[in-house]
């Protein structure tokens, strides 16, 4: 499970979510499909139960979803955004 990381400003516009990083004064936008995802990692779902979803969701194959999610979640790893939330 993941947690975002503290001090973000997050803010949806239409579709897309935007982040911001104050400490680093970076800005991020999230298309709708990864805006999805980043707000199922808010919630605190699972990789597995998020890919289950978007599925279900957008009626598109596992294997692309699979692929995408784990893409997303390596970058905002990367960039700091989200991390392993520890017990």
């Amino acid at each position: 499970m993941y947690q975002i990381q503290k001090g973000l400003i997050i803010q949806k516009i239409d579709k897309e979510t935007v982040i911001f990083d104050a400490e680093e004064s970076v800005l991020y936008t999230l298309n709708a499909t990864a805006a999805e995802i980043f707000r199922l990692i808010k919630k605190g779902l699972e990789e597995d139960k998020i890919i289950e979803k978007i599925v279900k969701k957008y009626d598109v194959r596992k294997e692309k979803v699979e692929k995408d999610v784990r893409e997303l979640v390596e970058e905002l790893k990367k960039r700091k955004i989200i991390n392993l939330k520890t017990k």
